[in-house]
């Protein structure tokens, strides 16, 4: 079995478009890759997968809320690419075997370059309000949680689906070897973030959504959320029983105790409305919302430039403004992060700086939206370099901050912000934290010097390539097209790379 080269080109587009995961930043090396796609595509098409081993991945503790935290994983670049490449060429097998979208609302597969692998960007807003709509004819309704999904499924259980969807057995054993080299060897749990992971768990609830239907029981899903619609108590009761019976006897999974629960068609209305993304928390919040949809026409993926809001739209974005909305969020009892992170990818969209200081001042309450935070930060437009500078010092006192200090993921977030913008030009305060730095912060520093064009402080580290890890060697390699061009070249070919990826970006930095 071998990758198409239609697939590995749309890979290598959609990944540096839209990144690996909504978690991370990006890679920057990807542009290196998409410049020499051609190269690339050479190296793996026609190739079996078997020779291409799974590489290095990066995995984080990453917080959901104030008190409760997930794992979430990178994979290397090149096992990205090939990963989302299989979906994109056989995913629609998988597709083709689910129940149909007004039933399961999530991840349905419908890849486009510009809207990503899933076809609808509504489908959690469109699940509440379809179970909300649906809950007006029941007399109970039980919801139900998968507990810990992502890390509960079997590899035994992967393999089975991609066999029954029609993948290549070539296909489904490099599959199923990638996620082993993600858990250490053991047979279940897949990463959390990358984005063709999510249709790969799919296929795994395709036995348990069909063991549902057979059973007569009226439900939605969405994901590890499950709604079952009951004409009585106690028929949710007894539909509670048969939902944890089918989970344990197809894959041994699990209900979240403290999730699951049977309402009444009123409180469950209620929660609906909770649910829905779209619920601004006041009037501010609303207007800005609204403003927002009318120049990107309610896409969550389009940027909208400086110059094409109008000036009195673009006042409407105050800082007060903007700030009053956080500090409302940020004043309950228990904060809706969900919510919050939402309104920070809207920010990102529009780009105002107005939410830059009371993000900064509030940090440490803000971690869970750090990730979003730092994207809305690489957003901000219509700012003058020398404000730049002060954000970059703001930055750099946060790296000091104990819940940032002791949060590898925290730290690399804040560093990634320094790799892409050279007008926060501190790289004299980064450079001095290189050597007590661990090795994902050294990476995202010598990224920052490739910004801040200090190739004489990248030459220093040339004698220490060989101790670096695969990800720290890869920012390097990219970094090098600093160097000039014979050191550049000579320095290039002393070393052997291991995979199409690492080859051709060496290639790409000595021609660049």
């Amino acid at each position: 079995m071998t990758l198409r080269s239609d697939s590995i080109e749309w890979a290598i587009e959609f990944l540096t478009l839209h990144s690996d995961g909504d978690i991370f930043p990006k890679v920057l090396e990807h542009e290196a890759i998409r410049a020499s796609a051609d190269e690339f595509r050479a190296k793996v098409e026609g190739k079996p997968l078997t020779a291409f081993l799974a590489k290095s991945c990066r995995r984080f503790i990453v917080p959901k809320d104030d008190i409760s935290y997930r794992q979430a994983t990178q994979l290397h670049p090149q096992d990205s690419i090939l990963l989302t490449a299989i979906i994109h060429q056989y995913g629609t097998g998988i597709e083709d075997r689910r129940l149909e979208p007004a039933q399961v609302f999530s991840y349905r597969f419908a890849p486009n370059l510009d809207e990503g692998l899933y076809s609808s960007k509504t489908a959690w807003n469109d699940f509440w309000t379809s179970a909300c709509h649906k809950s007006k004819s029941a007399s109970a309704i039980l919801y139900c949680d998968i507990a810990d999904f992502y890390n509960q499924i079997y590899h035994h259980a992967v393999e089975n689906q991609l066999i029954a969807s029609g993948f290549p057995n070539q296909a489904v054993k490099w599959i199923v070897s990638l996620l082993e080299s993600t858990t250490a060897g053991v047979s279940r749990g897949v990463p959390i973030g990358p984005h063709a992971i999510h249709l790969i768990a799919e296929a795994t609830l395709i036995p348990i959504d069909n063991s549902m239907k057979s059973n007569g029981l009226q439900f939605l899903r969405y994901a590890d959320d499950i709604v079952v619609f009951c004409g009585s108590s106690k028929a949710a009761q007894s539909a509670l029983s048969l939902m944890a019976n089918i989970l344990d006897k197809q894959q041994r999974l699990m209900l979240q105790r403290h999730k699951t629960k049977v309402f009444s068609p009123a409180d469950f209305q209620m929660l609906c409305a909770e649910m829905i993304e779209d619920r601004p928390i006041n009037k501010n919040e609303d207007r800005l919302l609204k403003i927002i949809r009318k120049y990107t026409g309610g896409n969550p993926y389009v940027s909208i430039s400086y110059n094409d809001v109008k000036p009195e739209d673009w006042k409407r974005f105050s800082g007060k403004v903007i700030r009053g909305i956080i500090d409302e969020y940020l004043s309950k009892d228990e904060v809706d992060y969900i919510r919050l992170r939402w309104f920070y990818r809207r920010l990102a969209q529009v780009g105002h700086p107005g939410a830059l200081d009371v993000s900064v001042e509030n940090i440490e309450r803000l971690g869970p939206c750090l990730a979003n935070i730092c994207t809305y930060i690489s957003s901000i437009q219509s700012i003058k370099p020398e404000q730049w500078v002060e954000i970059g010092e703001k930055l750099i006192q946060l790296l000091d901050v104990e819940e940032i200090a002791n949060n590898e993921f925290f730290r690399l977030s804040i560093l990634s912000l320094f790799t892409r913008n050279k007008h926060m030009n501190h790289f004299s305060v980064l450079a001095a934290r290189f050597q007590n730095s661990d090795s994902y912060a050294r990476r995202e520093i010598l990224l920052a010097a490739r910004e801040n064009e200090a190739f004489d402080w990248l030459r220093e580290h040339k004698e220490s390539y060989g101790q670096m890890d695969p990800w720290q060697q890869m920012a390097f390699i990219y970094c090098a097209t600093g160097f000039p061009r014979d050191e550049r070249k000579y320095f290039l070919s002393r070393w052997k790379y291991e995979g199409p990826y690492d080859e051709t970006l060496a290639k790409w930095s000595k021609t660049t």
